[in-house]
């Protein structure tokens, strides 16, 4: 099997990230209605970095969401990844070539 190249893998994250933004469309504008409102939800938080209020926050955010919205996120999550191993790679081999001259 033939290893992949450094900008495949920078272009099949491209793709990913873009099919991700796609499927989440809905969420991202109900994101941005949220943090654009004129008036705060009314949402006291006390030590936000808590699993009570991770827990809150995560189910009044995306509770919501069907199947692909939240294959999407996972799109999102995974694409950031795989960018940066190719541009890891195309560095790398790049690092090789000038040393072989």
């Amino acid at each position: 099997m033939k290893k992949k190249s450094g900008k495949a893998y920078i272009i099949s994250g491209a793709i990913l990230l873009l099919a991700g933004i796609l499927a989440n469309i809905r969420t991202i504008f109900l994101l941005v209605n949220i943090l654009t409102a004129p008036e705060p939800e009314g949402i006291g938080i006390i030590g936000g970095a808590d699993a009570p209020t991770a827990i809150f926050l995560t189910d009044r955010l995306f509770g919501e969401l069907n199947i692909i919205e939240k294959a999407g996120l996972l799109l999102i999550i995974i694409a950031p990844v795989l960018i940066i191993i190719g541009i890891v790679k195309c560095l790398c081999t790049k690092r090789r070539s000038k040393d072989s001259e």
